[in-house]
């Protein structure tokens, strides 16, 4: 055998050796499992055959055997079904049978497990109800509690109610009948005045008349008898009518007659309404649209503007300023009266309500080249009185303002005569304080250029301002709060950029429990006015 026919032997071996048992003898397993089924069935057919009369007769035990399932047509069939169909029939039969029968085991464990879920579900139901239940019986017994409750407070406050009602209908009648007397009683004390002065006005008279006849009577000598003997008689009586005019004018504030009661002011040095003022960007304005903080010509800032009232005013035309009789004016290297200035003309009528004034940093106000004094009338020769007895150390004329100029902030609320209270921003001209002080004049004071602005504890309330607020009151005592002993003061961070002050007939006015001075006490405190 040559060397190619013997690797063919070898790889034809090797093939051999690699197949497993069934590779080489598959076929015969499945012919021989094949045929023994064959043969299986036809013993069992053949079986069936022999033995079918008794399996018929048992057929209802017989027909769902492993034996009897594949032949139960061929064994016995009824009428109209074929063979095969009877077999399918009958295995159904059987299939269903049997399941049900062990089915009811199979499923045993799950439906003990459904049932346990259930009971439980049931008792957690059940617990629920009786949670619910609980809770249904607090609710419905704190609704009953609170009812109870309610409706014996409402027992209680009905009539605790009634009660307040008719107190308040009670007091509120008192009021009215208070009130009602208080009225009474202050006509009847007006007509006592207007009586009492009417009295004194025509003893006044009497006496008046009574002194001329004497002063008659000492010119003749031959009536000096009569001038005698009268003259003790004026005495006799006008010693106990003057204590009781003193005791009528002071204690009952009864006024003769003689003396005009009102309205009293100093003379006014302000300027009128439409007087044009020019503003240092070439601007002009009338006086009374000036504000703080304004630059006039000359870069002179607006420090404080004045507006009071002009009742009484004795008003002059200078070169076309309307100006008022007092006013300071430079006239040939001095300070004079608007009044005696050779070229100004007084005016004979002027129904004007109102006057308007300014302060400024340099202390005169220029105005159609001519040089006023503005409200404060302060020049350089008197900064040394104002520094020494101020005790601040001022070195020019704006440090008047920056260092000792004073007001109240907006806020700041003042009592007035018919028992309100107004800010005192919003107080008018010939308002009546509570005190009968009538304002004449506002000021409005530019407090952003004040240097310090502090708030005043005045033990029953707080004030807040400039650095100088004069005050006017036997409590506190006659001082200003620029005093270096007037310890009850804060200094404020965020100053206030306007302040105000006021101007009164009687120079004073309250806020609270206190009495200050007005504006003008700024600088007349300082100075020999």
């Amino acid at each position: 055998m040559d060397n190619s026919e013997l690797d063919k032997f070898n790889k034809l071996k090797k093939a051999y050796e690699d197949l497993s048992y069934f590779d080489q003898y598959g076929g015969s397993v499945i012919l021989l499992v094949i045929i023994t089924i064959i043969l299986f069935i036809f013993i069992s057919y053949c079986h069936i055959k022999i033995n079918a009369q008794p399996i018929i007769d048992d057929w209802p035990n017989q027909r769902c055997k492993p034996n009897i399932l594949p032949f139960a047509g061929f064994i016995t069939h009824p009428t109209g079904i074929s063979a095969i169909d009877y077999t399918a029939q009958n295995f159904n039969y059987c299939t269903q049978n049997i399941l049900s029968s062990i089915t009811g085991y199979a499923v045993e464990p799950i439906t003990f497990t459904v049932g346990l879920l259930n009971n439980l579900l049931e008792e957690i139901k059940s617990a629920i109800n009786n949670i619910r239940a609980m809770f249904d019986k607090v609710r419905t017994f704190f609704q009953t509690f609170a009812q109870e409750i309610m409706g014996r407070l409402m027992n209680v406050m009905v009539p605790l109610q009634q009660i307040i009602i008719s107190f308040k209908d009670m007091i509120a009648k008192i009021q009215g009948a208070m009130t009602s007397g208080l009225f009474t009683l202050l006509g009847s004390y007006y007509t006592l005045k207007s009586l009492l002065g009417a009295i004194a006005q025509f003893i006044i008279t009497i006496l008046i008349a009574l002194a001329a006849l004497i002063f008659v009577f000492w010119i003749f000598p031959f009536t000096w008898g009569l001038a005698i003997s009268n003259t003790v008689i004026f005495i006799a009586i006008s010693i106990p009518l003057a204590i009781m005019l003193v005791f009528m004018s002071d204690v009952l504030k009864v006024h003769s007659g003689l003396s005009i009661p009102g309205l009293k002011k100093p003379s006014m040095k302000c300027f009128d309404e439409n007087t044009i003022i020019s503003l240092d960007n070439g601007e002009k304005k009338p006086i009374c649209e000036i504000k703080v903080g304004d630059i006039l010509c000359d870069n002179n800032e607006v420090t404080a503007t004045f507006k009071v009232y002009a009742d009484g005013s004795k008003m002059y035309n200078l070169n076309g300023v309307i100006v008022s009789d007092t006013h300071l004016v430079r006239y040939k290297d001095k300070w004079i009266r608007v009044c005696n200035h050779p070229d100004a003309v007084k005016l004979a009528n002027y129904e004007k309500p109102f006057l308007y004034c300014l302060n400024t940093s340099m202390k005169h106000i220029y105005i159609n080249d001519i040089n006023f004094s503005d409200w404060d009338e302060v020049f350089n020769n008197n900064i040394s009185e104002i520094s020494k007895k101020s005790k601040i150390k001022i070195s020019n004329l704006n440090d008047i303002h920056k260092k000792i100029d004073g007001g109240f902030s907006e806020t700041t609320k003042i009592k007035m005569y018919d028992g309100t209270v107004k800010e005192i921003k919003n107080i008018s001209i010939n308002d009546k304080l509570a005190n009968e002080e009538k304002v004449y004049g506002i000021v409005e004071i530019n407090g952003t250029d004040i240097e310090e602005q502090f708030t005043y504890n005045l033990g029953s309330f707080y004030i807040e301002g400039g650095p100088n607020i004069a005050i006017f009151d036997k409590k506190i005592g006659y001082n200003t709060t620029l005093d270096f002993d007037f310890i009850n003061k804060v200094k404020i961070e965020k100053k206030h950029q306007t302040l105000y002050h006021l101007l009164t007939n009687t120079g004073n006015f309250k806020i609270g429990n206190i009495r200050f001075k007005d504006y003008n006490s700024i600088i007349d405190t300082f100075l020999e006015k």
